[in-house]
């Protein structure tokens, strides 16, 4: 489940957890997802849920945001039912799995990065009631503890993707959420979200999705993510997919056969990459055939319109390449949003608004600039881990944290944020492209409450 949290309202389809929850079905176990934000107005209500299920135990996600929102969730679970055991996992937990339980102590179990082949052997041991050391140490990916000591299990990868089954789709039909889907960008309603790889190659020291995944790209078949789309369009009616791989056109990685097996199949769908790609993945043959199959919108992670930021950073493309792709996209008929961020360690006020006037520059259909956030398990977070005690991670927040890593003061730093959102939006050129996509009352409140949480920061 997701945990309980009154102030988050994204309601999307979970992808981990419902791969987590065909795996644990496979072995005849009966699952419960809770993935609505707010289906519980109150925490008596989730305490009355939880009193009338026969639970055996709840699996909670965790992210960096939500640490308190899952200590709280505990606190309910464990005035109803004191014994019953919480496992975690997610974002979390595989970036700091040894500090876990320093952070949420009323856990009683954690899995680290991919959690589908371990949780399927832990609650055989589970069933048999053999929780000893003897046989919590086999279970891949697992974090456990004996009288305070974590141990933290060797980490395990899943090698073929196509021996995953795809997630428990009937447990969140994507008719059954709102159409307020990840970036708010969309055409066409239901929309499900589809993972093709896993696992990053890059090094950039602000990111931590190698965390989970590893660095090394495992890709499904072609045959494999086309059956998913097959299902998702003929069972559940979706008419738009919206592809969450870390870097969905990977040289490496499936897209190019996918996007021709959708032309030649012609299946009726638009997609999307809102959760962003790599620039230096894109030319214009790939361009134009991501067009021509029904893509309408990616995501690229820019981060800086410094050359020096971008080197510090590691993200290993160039100004010049950025300009030259986002027009190829754009050129394809691709509408591109630029992913920046601001505050990095040592970064000059100057090199702040390079980063601004860059993003005018460039021919983007929107933008993100994000405050830095130093992520747990990021080489970020370890150059200035001295400034981060455990308390505040337990509050991170990417929309409250007061970083004071660059020459700009906090406040400093969340003027330039307001004033890069300022000179982006409010062209004529981007507000016709904005008012042209509003196209939905769920999408016109989601913008409204985006623009007051950074106007009001």
């Amino acid at each position: 489940m997701l945990p309980y949290d009154k102030s988050y309202d994204w309601a999307v389809p979970d992808l981990g957890l419902g791969y987590i929850a065909s795996c644990l079905r496979k072995e005849r176990h009966d699952v419960t997802l809770n993935i609505m934000p707010r289906k519980f107005p109150s925490s008596s209500d989730l305490a009355a849920f939880i009193r009338k299920g026969s639970y055996d135990l709840i699996g909670i996600k965790v992210i960096f945001s939500a640490i308190a929102a899952v200590n709280e969730t505990i606190r309910i679970v464990r005035g109803v039912k004191p014994d019953l055991p919480v496992i975690l996992g997610g974002p979390q937990v595989s970036a700091d799995p040894q500090h876990i339980f320093d952070l949420i102590s009323g856990a009683s179990y954690a899995f680290r990065g991919e959690a589908e082949t371990g949780i399927v052997e832990f609650m055989k041991c589970f069933v048999k009631n053999d929780l000893s050391d003897g046989s919590l140490s086999l279970v891949p990916n697992l974090v456990w503890r004996r009288s305070g000591a974590v141990t933290v299990n060797s980490a395990a990868l899943i090698e073929d993707l196509d021996t995953i089954l795809f997630p428990a789709w009937d447990l969140m039909e994507p008719k059954s959420f709102p159409c307020q889907p990840f970036s708010n960008l969309s055409r066409r309603y239901p929309i499900a979200p589809v993972l093709m790889t896993r696992g990053c190659p890059s090094r950039c020291s602000f990111c931590g999705a190698n965390l989970i995944n590893g660095h090394k790209i495992r890709k499904r078949s072609v045959e494999n993510i086309m059956r998913e789309i097959r299902l998702l369009t003929s069972q559940f009616g979706v008419k738009e997919v919206q592809f969450f791989d870390s870097n969905c056109a990977h040289r490496e990685g499936p897209l190019r056969e996918v996007c021709s097996a959708i032309i030649s199949e012609k299946i009726d769908i638009t997609w999307s990459a809102p959760n962003g790609i790599r620039i230096d993945s894109i030319d214009k043959e790939l361009a134009r055939l991501m067009k021509k199959s029904g893509c309408f919108q990616v995501s690229v992670g820019i981060e800086s319109g410094s050359a020096r930021i971008l080197k510090q950073i590691r993200k290993g493309i160039t100004l010049e390449m950025v300009k030259e792709r986002v027009a190829v996209l754009r050129d394809a008929g691709i509408e591109v949003t630029g992913f920046f961020v601001i505050g990095f360690p040592g970064e000059k006020i100057t090199e702040i608004e390079q980063t601004i006037s860059f993003a005018e520059r460039l021919p983007l259909t929107s933008a993100s600039f994000s405050i830095l956030t130093p992520l747990p398990g990021t080489d970020i977070y370890q150059e200035v881990c001295e400034k981060l005690d455990r308390e505040v991670s337990k509050n991170l927040s990417f929309m409250g944290y007061q970083n004071n890593l660059s020459e700009a003061s906090p406040t400093k730093l969340a003027r330039l944020q307001k004033k890069a959102y300022m000179r982006f939006y409010m062209r004529p050129f981007i507000i016709k492209y904005f008012l042209k996509n509003l196209n939905s009352i769920s999408k016109i409140n989601f913008l409204a409450r985006r623009a007051c949480s950074v106007l009001t920061r």
